[in-house]
């Protein structure tokens, strides 16, 4: 992986110099061509009479003229010509086929011509590098461009070249420095090897192998005569040229390879290092702990465990077993609390057992006076009698904390008769009671203490003007239960909410017992609260989820 790594980013970075080199050949080829370009301008397109003079020359005095403009345009060791069709027939003073540069007429056959340079003539405007046999032998290059007649765009009348580009193109190319046995080739758009730097070689078969011709930049790694080679090639689009580094892979990696064959044998010498630590640790550390866990399988909860007097390590591993000896002990030790507070709730639920039939005997007893008193015709007596066993029933509901509303409001009338009995013609008592109500659940107890409060701070000394409404709604999903009251008293409704808060603990345990109650069975949303009515009266709300209960109601 880490060669494959290398390997790419090696060819990354020798395509980006690759298309970087490109750019630079770019500039100079297209400085070549803006300067043809301006030099056909000048003299054919935009000057009536210098297309006159370059169609026109006969004579030695305007070809040396024309071979001066041309030198004149000449520039970093390029020759510029010019091959004009002889469109006129002019005779000049002497041949001039033998010329390589300046001025020249062609034949109608264009003799003398080499082929590229034929077939570039039928290209109509376009720019274009070829690679042109001089007469000794020697390959140039040449940047050649047809001329149009300015009168006839459709008519080819000459061609402009310019020769010895190359001598532009290898100052840009040997800029890069290569290594040894790599290689620079630029090709034109027909696959020729326009020039090349370095000491390598290339074939069109590897060519054609390691590049894509469709591709517009890349590279690939092959194997080439045993040894291993980068392609790195990037293409023109506006000169249609194609620029491809060959480098030997060894060349730039040979020191990143010996590196990592270094870095494998550093590996292998801390590999075994760490297995002697392993080994080290496993008698340091795994010895232990399987101690350890030996211990903890045969351990059971309330058996003591057969351990060794020998002394605890002063490591993590003697902490370990340390704190586990200890754990053993407490757990044990809570084995045997556990078992002694199973052995005292058992004798509880005896006690419990015991308190259930006093009750029973109680009311037996109570049941027997009232009828007594009935048949002693002293029916007043009875019915506090019942009364006072109705409130006594319901009270203790067999240990019950759960009721229905309608026991609950028996118990609250039961009261109420009794208070009437002992606080005869001060005060009455309106009952608002809905039927649907009295199945659902309600905690037990909670509006006696209410009536209580409205008796003995409202309307105990009252003289008969005394009133006290309960009622018992359901309202917005909720089950209410409402004691108002008319004393004559004030009540201070904050000093009664700082109560349930819980802010005075020495006063108001009654109502702060029913607040508590509740929230402790169904949460803060319920509860008990306080408010002054329209009519003067105190009026105190228990509010309730509706919730159904299956619990029977108390028997005897």
């Amino acid at each position: 992986m880490a060669l494959h790594t290398i390997k790419e980013e090696v060819g990354s970075t020798t395509l980006q110099l690759v298309k970087q080199n490109h750019v630079t050949l770019d500039k100079t080829i297209s400085a070549i061509n803006d300067r043809t370009i301006t030099l056909l301008d000048n003299h054919f397109f935009s000057n009536p009479a210098g297309y006159s003079f370059w169609t026109g020359i006969d004579t030695l005095n305007e070809i040396q003229q024309a071979d001066n403009i041309l030198e004149s345009w000449s520039t970093g060791g390029t020759e510029y010509a010019i091959y004009m069709k002889n469109i006129e027939r002019r005779d000049t003073p002497f041949d001039l086929s033998h010329k390589t540069k300046g001025f020249k007429y062609l034949d109608q056959v264009n003799s003398g011509l080499p082929d590229v340079m034929v077939k570039q003539m039928d290209i109509s405007g376009a720019g274009a590098l070829r690679v042109i046999p001089s007469a000794t032998g020697e390959r140039t290059v040449s940047f050649m461009r047809s001329i149009l007649n300015p009168r006839n765009y459709n008519e080819v009348i000459g061609l402009l070249v310019v020769h010895k580009v190359e001598v532009m193109l290898t100052r840009d190319m040997v800029s890069v420095e290569l290594p040894a046995a790599a290689g620079a080739f630029l090709f034109n758009d027909n696959g020729e090897l326009l020039m090349s730097t370095g000491s390598g070689s290339i074939s069109a078969a590897e060519i054609g192998k390691n590049t894509e011709p469709d591709a517009a930049y890349g590279y690939t790694f092959a194997q080439e005569g045993g040894e291993e080679w980068l392609y790195a090639y990037s293409d023109s689009s506006r000169f249609h040229t194609r620029l491809l580094y060959k480098i030997p892979l060894a060349s730039i990696t040979g020191k990143q390879v010996w590196f990592q064959k270094l870095l494998v044998l550093i590996s292998f010498v801390f590999l075994a290092f760490v297995l002697m630590f392993v080994l080290y640790l496993v008698r340091l550390v795994v010895k232990p702990v399987v101690k350890l866990v030996s211990v903890m399988k045969i351990y059971e909860p309330g058996i003591k465990l057969p351990l060794s007097e020998e002394p605890l390590r002063h490591d993590e591993f003697g902490i370990l077993q340390g704190s586990f000896v200890k754990m053993t002990r407490r757990l044990d030790h809570s084995i045997e609390e556990n078992y002694g507070m199973k052995l005292k709730q058992k004798e509880y639920e005896l006690l419990m057992l015991q308190s259930q039939i006093t009750p029973h005997y109680l009311y037996n007893t109570l049941d027997s006076i009232y009828w007594y008193a009935l048949d002693s015709g002293n029916g007043e007596v009875g019915e506090m009698v019942r009364d006072l066993s109705m409130l006594l029933r319901i009270g203790l509901s067999r240990g019950r904390t759960m009721i229905t509303a309608g026991e609950e409001l028996e118990h609250a009338q039961a009261y109420t008769r009794l208070q009437t009995k002992r606080y005869p013609g001060t005060f009455e008592v309106c009952w608002q009671i809905e039927d649907t109500l009295r199945d659902y659940e309600t905690p037990k107890v909670i509006i006696q203490p209410l009536i209580e409060n409205a008796i003995l701070h409202g309307v105990r000394g009252m003289d008969g003007e005394g009133e006290i409404r309960v009622s018992a709604v359901q309202a917005e999903g909720t089950l209410r239960f409402i004691v108002e009251d008319n004393g004559h008293l004030p009540v201070d409704l904050e000093e009664l909410a700082a109560i349930l808060r819980e802010e005075h603990s020495a006063r108001g345990y009654g109502i702060r017992n029913v607040h508590q109650r509740i929230q402790l069975h169904y949460g803060e949303a319920y509860g008990l609260t306080y408010e002054r009515t329209g009519e003067g009266w105190t009026r105190a709300i228990i509010t309730l989820p509706l919730r159904r209960t299956k619990t029977e109601p108390a028997g005897n």
